[in-house]
């Protein structure tokens, strides 16, 4: 256990290890030591979020480096929790928000998605992130034409969408980009249960392309990746371990998508349940329902 006793304060836990995981993406201290950390996964830094520790972090050149931020304040008005709360509560409250989205990210600004080794922001070079990262898992897009019409492009990754293997075409809907590749990274993540337990995939899940589609999912690509190399170097480490460990199956695709429907569902229920002492108490945590 760790106990920090500062008034403003920052915590990294790095999730994942430099050298096996990730190369670059080393944190340096300007004027402190440690200078530089090369971390292994499961370590943490905590320094005052002050002048006193100005830091850097260099470029990731390969593989994807993971990390969880936490800050640290005495100061109530930065209270995430009372924040979270009512948030959520408004969210529930809205009956116009089904399950599902309820337990997808919120979408961030669409320049957020996008990286660009150029600093591009205008979308010239690069890649979105969510399409990357789906592209060298081995999947494609297909917004229908009706919502990629939209005013800005990059706004139909957040209307409904299917994904694409090779030729063939999954027809269940996703709700947006978010919600996909949420699924497909459970997938791959899951894939080895799923192995004993997978059925045949449902008759007209999975239809051949059309030439009409293929174009289409064609043009998608050249919107969302500018630069398909670009989007392997980024995450190459990634590509590397799922093509060694996974070999695709839809049935096995199937039965990953029931499972996390079965999962999020089951969130979905704690949340409801735990809310009213939430707000009673104005604070987040494990609800103890049998001692309550």
């Amino acid at each position: 256990m760790l106990t920090v006793l500062i008034s403003g304060g920052k915590a990294v836990c790095y999730l994942n290890t430099y050298g096996e995981d990730f190369k670059g993406g080393l944190f340096h201290f300007q004027d402190r030591e440690p200078e530089t950390i090369m971390p292994s996964a499961g370590d943490v830094a905590i320094y005052t979020a002050d002048s006193c520790n100005t830091h850097l972090v260099d470029e990731v050149t390969d593989g994807e480096r993971l990390t969880l931020t936490l800050w640290f304040s005495r100061d109530s008005n930065h209270d995430e929790d009372a924040k979270l709360i009512s948030l959520l509560s408004q969210r529930i409250m809205d009956n116009s928000l089904n399950m599902p989205n309820l337990c997808l990210p919120m979408p961030a600004s669409i320049n957020m998605y996008w990286f660009s080794p150029n600093q591009d922001f205008d979308h010239q070079s690069g890649f979105n992130l969510c399409c990357g990262r789906m592209h060298v898992l081995g999947f494609d897009i297909y917004v229908s034409p009706a919502s990629n019409c939209l005013t800005d492009c990059l706004d139909a990754l957040m209307e409904p969408l299917q994904v694409v293997r090779g030729e063939e075409l999954f027809q269940q809907e996703f709700v947006n980009i978010l919600h996909a590749l949420q699924v497909l990274q459970f997938y791959f993540w899951k894939a080895s249960v799923f192995q004993t337990s997978k059925g045949k995939a449902e008759t007209g899940k999975v239809v051949l392309l059309s030439q009409l589609k293929q174009e289409e999912i064609s043009r998608l690509k050249s919107l969302f990746i500018r630069d398909c190399q670009v989007a392997q170097r980024v995450f190459n480490y990634e590509t590397r371990e799922s093509d060694g460990q996974h070999h695709f199956d839809w049935a096995i695709f199937s039965a990953a998508i029931a499972a996390w429907e079965a999962y999020t569902g089951k969130l979905y229920n704690e949340l409801v349940t735990s809310l009213p002492y939430w707000r009673t108490n104005q604070s987040i945590y494990t609800v103890s329902f049998e001692e309550s």
